[in-house]
């Protein structure tokens, strides 16, 4: 029984270290793309790494995280029979602590001040100005050609300064007068945060990539303490997931986790944890946020408006607001002046004859520890916020034909996906917003780089005046390549349509291959050298 609890706790461990690690995944690579007219300042998501200053005088990287080798299999060992003992005797005070004194340390390096200041000098570990390279190739510049990094923790408006000296170090270079603005994920606050403070200045397209802006629901749950484990969600997420580079093992995994779902093993999981964390949540999750990403203000950019309320209430849950009043009233800043105020903003760039234009991926769930995991997404944004209002039904199912009608009446249906998932007709910007299906979060492939030149190389670009382009594109994982939605592609959910005795039958295929493997080995050892 304790073997079983030890392998249970590691196995939950181990998810919430993936599930974490999904928060702040980035890609950095370099394209070899047509290329645009102008510069296109491209501003990236999280992840950039930081580095702090050593008292004698060195420096040490603070992130990413180095967690000590074996340091999951060690922590369960230590701690498992407080575990053993809150599950028994449902007392989860003595558990939280540990719990608290195991994960904060790790932070430790990475915190802010109560002002939100960096500590040690801590810092991005790039200069996205002494990288800046003016050349043409072919008389374009490439698309991501010039990249901006950034402190991800500190607040957006401090790094819309520091992106408005890249910008004009930039046009300066090149000799230039207005650039391309591209913010994807949190890099779209960012990006929000500079057009708000400087008005747009130089900016002549503006485009929200894989936008974090208007909410990131993992986040927002997170920072609001709704975290609510879903079991046909763990089953559909492991489908989502590689995790091994063999194939086998994969399948293997998933066929386990799919037995478990139709015996109800992940449903009594889920019910076990859910039915404890609302008693617990307040002894945990406030006081680990504050010593975590409820530390960092460019994280609150990402808390939807509708639970921000909320979430304040509970990352500065037990303490004295006056304590934090200069922290709450810089995330209070931007929140109430950019994010809530952005599709007005939007409004009034498109009227100066600024392009706006969002490129919003899915065909993912969004991640299992939120109630709402069946909405559409693409596992860390739900369409209808990266989108700022699409339209969506659910990650397994469609519009209805009661609405796909009313919208043939009204004149909406042409913004209707043919996969009949998404209506962008509800979006702040419903003619320049583009829909990626097959295509996660933390995918950032070089063929849609070219989506990206056409919306800023074209005079007034919608997504019906390019065939190439329209609204709605699936991305080919194995290809790399982008297309338009018809329907011989656009159904690349299968994955889901699972089926419990052909995953009973690849489990005990593998039992049996596992058992011949090990009898063909004890009577043919390999022999010594």
């Amino acid at each position: 029984m304790k073997r079983a609890t030890k392998k249970l706790l590691a196995l939950v461990l181990s998810f919430t270290l993936i599930i974490s690690t999904f928060a702040f995944m980035s890609s950095t690579s370099a394209a070899e793309a047509a290329g645009t007219d102008i510069p296109l300042i491209y501003v990236v998501g999280t992840g950039a790494h930081i580095i702090a200053d050593n008292p004698d005088g060195t420096t040490r990287k603070i992130f990413p995280l180095q967690l000590p080798e074996n340091f999951i299999m060690d922590t369960v060992k230590e701690n498992i029979d407080v575990f053993a003992k809150a599950v028994v005797t449902q007392e989860w005070d003595e558990f939280c602590d540990v719990a608290y004194n195991i994960v904060a340390p790790l932070y430790a390096d990475l915190m802010l001040d109560k002002n939100g200041n960096p500590l040690d000098n801590s810092r991005v570990d790039i200069s996205s100005i002494d990288r800046i390279n003016p050349t043409k190739t072919n008389g374009k510049y490439e698309t991501e050609q010039f990249i901006f990094y950034y402190d991800w923790r500190i607040d957006p408006y401090v790094t819309a300064e520091k992106l408005h000296e890249y910008i004009e170090a930039v046009l300066a270079a090149t000799g230039e007068t207005e650039v391309a603005l591209l913010g994807r994920c949190l890099g779209d606050c960012i990006t929000a945060a500079y057009m708000e403070k400087y008005d747009g200045e130089y900016v002549s397209d503006y485009i929200s990539y894989a936008s974090a802006l208007n909410g990131a629901e993992f986040c927002t749950k997170a920072f609001c303490g709704e975290i609510y484990l879903d079991a046909d969600g763990i089953e559909r997420f492991v489908y989502d997931l590689e995790l091994s580079t063999d194939n086998t093992v994969n399948e293997l995994i998933q066929a386990v986790v799919t037995v478990l779902n139709e015996t109800y093993g992940l449903d009594f999981l889920a019910w076990s944890v859910n039915n404890v964390y609302p008693d617990i949540y307040l002894n945990i999750v406030p006081r680990l946020l504050r010593d975590m990403y409820g530390n960092f203000p460019a994280y609150w950019a990402m808390v939807s408006d509708e639970d921000y309320i909320k979430a304040k209430e509970t990352v500065f849950h037990g303490v004295d607001k006056e304590e934090y009043a200069n922290f709450i009233s810089i995330i209070d800043d931007y929140h109430y002046n950019v994010q809530v105020k952005a599709p007005e903003m939007f409004n009034e760039f498109k009227e100066r004859g600024i392009t706006v234009a969002n490129v919003t991926k899915y065909g993912y769930q969004t991640l299992p520890v939120v109630k709402d995991a069946d909405v559409l997404g693409e596992d860390f944004c739900t369409v209808t916020k990266a989108s700022f209002g699409a339209t969506t039904a659910e990650i397994d199912s469609v519009l209805s034909d009661d609405y796909i009608s009313a919208a043939q009446i009204n004149g909406t249906d042409r913004y209707i996906s043919p996969d009949k998932q998404i209506d962008a007709s509800t979006c702040v910007s419903p003619d320049t917003t583009w829909f990626i299906k097959n295509m996660q979060h933390k995918t950032f492939p070089l063929s849609i780089n070219p989506l990206f030149d056409y919306i800023i190389n074209s005079e007034n670009p919608t997504v019906f005046s390019n065939e190439e382009f329209p609204q709605y594109l699936v991305y080919n994982y194995e290809t790399d390549t982008l297309s338009p939605m018809a329907s011989d592609n656009m159904n690349t959910t299968d994955r889901y349509n699972t089926d419990f005795f052909d995953s009973l039958k690849k489990i005990i295929r593998f039992i049996f291959n596992l058992i011949k493997t090990s009898i063909a080995d004890s009577v043919n050892p390999t022999p010594a050298e």
